[in-house]
């Protein structure tokens, strides 16, 4: 068959209670009729995989049999490839989730170390299990303007008609829901979230990020220099000329205290001691600089050195995807002559799945169910290699900034040393020592202007690199909203789509509303939650099931024909039967669902929950058995 990405199909569930397994059934392709009567856990085998799959259960939507069990293990393919996913059942909910690359058969053996956790919600260290399964259905990872990011919750809750929900949502029902989160979550499924948007939105994050950081780094020095954009420069400038003047004038001071020192032919013995003093410390801040300016070498090498060990790692993950399309294309290759030799290759048994070459036993489903693990590995790898990156730069702008202080400390306490030499002193000499202490206090302040100095300088590159990062800011803004003007084709093609594939529903109804008999036109609105035909709103409960699971079976129906739907082509329905719906009216949906399964050639799942089955349903769409009040579809046995 032919798959549209992004695909997500559900091979196996399965229930642990401790030790023991509560429910374990394969699921296929197409069509899955979970049947039963009613309260004998049908909804709860479709919560479960909602939850299973990266759903949010609130602590009313669980079952008492539900919150007997301990785990929900879930096989999906995830646009062809195989993981296992994990999650404990719990109560509060936003339990993290555990996922495996491969087969259901070896995550069951797997060590703990083949599984990776990921927990909830997105942090700055570690990224949630929606981004990992949005990475292998590669769909973007979309943020909502005034809200967190989308999540693998929010685009269930458009793939599950559930029981508890208002028949006349689109959406699962949540308690924060804004309007503008359920618009991008329909969008994105459109197929209308252009990649491209994405990334420009990323990129204007990061430029907002720099823009704050120029901003508070110009506050900081502001702070610090005094004055403001315009008056600080100058400022500092004025302020130096200032001390200069001022140690000049105390050189003068000193040059007549000492000459009076001499005239008078003191008999005080002259010592060097505070020479030996400030010489040591000039030794010490020598040493110091030394050791930081290793240390900055040594960070600088390990950064450049784990830069090329990520452009490495990104290389990777694109060889691997290559190579994953690459063997999906192209065949087992056969040589006709051996690349060694030259020699002919005798003829071989091609039935028997080895290499043409060496004879070593091809196992390419193997190697297929472990990309989802590489892919994953690779993922992880960069993340928390650019972390440490992070890590690696904030250590580096500390230790220039120590050297710069420990450089400053050396310059200041080499001149004393200099002067000392030239003016030795003597113990008797209290003034001229006072004289020294205000030269060595002029100098440090002459010292720190400089250091402001630079930070004045700064205000102007500053300054600069905000008035750049705004027009770049700007110029993002244009292109975003050039690009999101230019999707309103994309959606209007395929809300167009979906419309027709709901008013082709509709018709093939029973003939018990009005409305659905030869409907023109059906709109929708993901913002409002909201679904009219021909502007009528108001119809019986049945219909309004009707016209729901219409809706939902016309957008999967859409995916199915249009490749630019990002739409999982997943669906799954608990509602066929509620509100009255008559027997014969949920039969012919049944058929009219399977209808539309059987007549394309695109992979999809559509999980079906009902009491009342089609007799005329083939019993390859059944899963697991009929379950009854006293048969449940868990197992506590």
């Amino acid at each position: 068959m032919t798959r549209f990405d992004p695909c997500m199909i559900v091979k196996r569930i399965l229930v642990k209670r401790r030790s023991s397994i509560a429910y374990d059934e394969a699921f296929h392709e197409g069509v899955n009729v979970v049947r039963g009567d009613n309260s004998s856990g049908k909804s709860t085998i479709l919560n479960f995989i909602f939850f299973g799959l990266g759903g949010d259960l609130d602590k009313d939507d669980w079952s008492e049999h539900a919150l007997k069990c301990d785990y929900v293990w879930i096989e999906v393919e995830f646009n062809g490839r195989p993981a296992v996913l994990r999650r404990e059942i719990d109560v509060n909910s936003q339990s993290p989730m555990e996922i495996f690359g491969g087969r259901f058969e070896d995550a069951e053996k797997a060590p703990i170390e083949e599984w990776v956790k990921y927990p909830y919600a997105r942090s700055k260290n570690k990224e949630s299990f929606s981004q990992a399964i949005f990475r292998l259905l590669e769909m973007p990872d979309v943020a909502v303007e005034g809200t967190s990011s989308i999540t693998i919750h929010q685009i269930l809750r458009l793939l599950y008609a559930d029981q508890l929900s208002p028949i006349e949502s689109l959406f699962r029902f949540e308690g924060y829901d804004p309007e503008n989160l359920r618009e991008a979550v329909g969008n994105l499924l459109c197929g209308a979230f252009d990649t491209e948007i994405y990334e420009l939105q990323q990129l204007r994050k990061v430029r907002e990020k720099e823009f704050s950081d120029a901003s508070a780094e110009l506050r900081s020095i502001f702070r610090v220099v005094g004055g403001d954009e315009s008056l600080g420069l100058e400022w500092v400038q004025q302020k130096k000329k200032s001390l200069i003047s001022e140690r000049e004038e105390l050189l003068k001071e000193i040059a007549s205290a000492e000459e009076e020192f001499y005239a008078k032919q003191s008999s005080e013995k002259i010592t060097i001691s505070a020479q030996k003093s400030v010489f040591k410390q000039v030794q010490g801040l020598q040493e110091q600089l030394q050791n930081t300016r290793e240390a900055i070498g040594a960070v600088e090498f390990e950064i450049a050195d784990s830069d090329d060990f990520i452009m490495t790692l990104h290389r990777r993950l694109e060889a691997l995807k290559d190579a994953d399309l690459a063997s999906s294309l192209v065949e087992t290759v056969h040589f006709a002559t051996c690349p060694s030799c030259y020699a002919a290759i005798l003829e071989q048994d091609d039935s028997v799945a080895a290499c043409h070459l060496c004879k070593t036993p091809l196992d390419a489903e193997r190697a297929q169910d472990r990309i989802v693990g590489l892919i994953n590995d690779l993922s992880i790898q960069i993340k928390q290699s650019e972390r440490l990156q992070e890590v690696r730069r904030e250590r580096l702008k500390k230790l220039e900034a120590k050297y710069s202080t420990t450089e400053g400390e050396w310059k200041l306490k080499a001149k004393e040393l200099q002067e000392l030499r030239v003016l030795p002193t003597s113990k008797v000499r209290e003034k001229i020592r006072e004289l020294h202490r205000k030269l060595g206090y002029i100098d440090k302040s002459i010292e720190d202007t400089d250091e402001q100095l630079k930070l004045a300088n700064r205000i102007g590159d500053l300054s600069a690199r905000k008035a750049s990062l705004d027009e770049e800011l700007k110029d993002l803004e244009a292109r975003i909203d050039a690009l999101k003007r230019s999707q309103t084709s994309r959606i209007r093609t395929a809300r167009n789509a979906i419309e027709k594939k709901t008013i082709e529903m509709l018709k093939g109804d029973l003939k018990r509303q009005d409305s659905f008999e030869d409907p023109q036109r059906v709109d929708f609105s993901f913002a409002k939650n909201t679904i009219t035909v021909d502007d009528h709103t108001y119809f019986s409960a049945s219909s309004r099931v009707v016209l729901k699971t219409s809706f939902l079976v016309g957008f999967l129906a859409a995916a199915l024909e249009d490749e630019k739907f990002r739409h999982p082509r997943f669906l799954m329905i608990d509602i066929t039967e509620d509100k009255g719906m008559e027997q014969e009216r949920s039969h012919n949906f049944q058929h009219q669902v399977v209808r539309i399964s059987t007549e394309t050639e695109v992979e999809h799942q559509i999980i079906l929950a009902t009491a009342m089955p089609s007799p005329e349903l083939e019993d390859d769409v059944f899963v697991g058995k009929f379950s009854t009040r006293d048969s449940g579809t868990l197992n506590f046995l």
